[in-house]
């Protein structure tokens, strides 16, 4: 079988793998090993070093991985993560990253998302230009609203928190990204957000998606305040099985721009469509917040509209 363009696209544009670098593999149980056979093959073609590294499958998005893993993670070139549920902004990761590894977070990614015409082929430098002029914009903001035709209207507070732009190249050192996902957002301010989110796209790592009826959250002083709709237990079972009280903490509000994305069963092609955004709650370390809870939690919604400071940024899609 001819191996799809996406893996070249990761390899080359996303990584730029070295020869005789060695790139870890991160799996699980739940790993797709059709995915780990062929980045092993194109890995070797370009004369880097595949180490594959099979961790049990995390109970929770951001759990730590253990500690001989995170011990190879900091010695490895470049990681790229392949397991059932998100890691990537667990204190490892962070670890990894800061000693100058180059890291890929592309959890529960299958075959069919390597697609040549899917979201890993497309020209993430090309289309790395809007997501920086969006991360600018939220740099400098002080208040964000965000809708969207379902029902959401989220507003709160941003000030003094930093743009963070996720464009899929990890090429120097100490990146990280995670392919396909395009997207711009920040930690919205502690304490400062209210509104309702309709999350009618997907609550992902939480079950199996697409969402098949929307969930409400309501959001009060920056905290989840409530949940409805028939699919909402994923999210609150998700809560208990933390059993940590900050997990309510609105941790992260972004919009995503990759082109080729859709709204399917992969959590990270998903959150990566052009015209969505999403919320998470839990953990806001890596996204400029101050909240290390013990997980984070995204939440994915169609067709939002971006406003900061009264003025539209982006709308389904469109920059304004």
């Amino acid at each position: 079988m001819q191996t799809p363009a996406g893996f070249a696209n990761v390899l080359d544009r996303c990584l730029a793998v070295r020869t005789h670098e060695q790139v870890l593999l991160l799996t699980d149980a739940g790993t797709d090993h059709e995915v780990v056979e062929a980045f092993e093959a194109a890995i070797v073609h370009r004369g880097g070093v595949p180490v594959v590294s099979r961790m049990p499958v995390p109970e929770l998005p951001g759990e730590e991985p253990p500690g001989t893993v995170a011990a190879a993670m900091r010695s490895a070139g470049a990681v790229i993560e392949l397991t059932s549920l998100f890691i990537g902004s667990s204190a490892a990761r962070r670890e990894a990253t800061t000693a100058g590894v180059r890291y890929l977070a592309m959890p529960g990614v299958r075959m069919e998302t390597f697609r040549d015409d899917g979201p890993l082929a497309v020209d993430f430098d090309a289309i790395r230009a809007d997501a920086e002029r969006v991360g600018a914009a939220w740099a400098g903001a002080d208040a964000y609203r965000l809708t969207t035709p379902a029902g959401t209207d989220l507003r709160g507070s941003v000030a003094g928190r930093p743009g963070r732009v996720l464009h899929g190249l990890a090429r120097e050192a100490g990146d990280y990204m995670a392919p396909p996902d395009i997207e711009a957002g920040t930690a919205p301010v502690e304490g400062s957000s209210s509104g309702v989110v309709v999350v009618d796209a997907d609550l992902l790592f939480m079950g199996t998606g697409p969402l098949p009826s929307p969930v409400a959250l309501h959001v009060r002083d920056g905290e989840l305040a409530g949940v409805e709709g028939d699919e909402g237990d994923r999210l609150t079972d998700m809560l208990d099985r933390c059993a940590d009280p900050r997990m309510v903490n609105l941790a992260e509000a972004s919009v995503a721009f990759n082109p080729n994305g859709r709204v399917c069963g992969v959590a990270m092609e998903t959150e990566s469509s052009r015209g969505t955004a999403h919320v998470a709650f839990g953990n806001s370390i890596a996204y400029g917040g101050t909240v290390d809870a013990i997980a984070h939690l995204d939440c994915v919604m169609r067709d939002a509209t971006l406003e900061l400071d009264g003025a539209p940024v982006i709308v389904a899609g469109a920059l304004a």
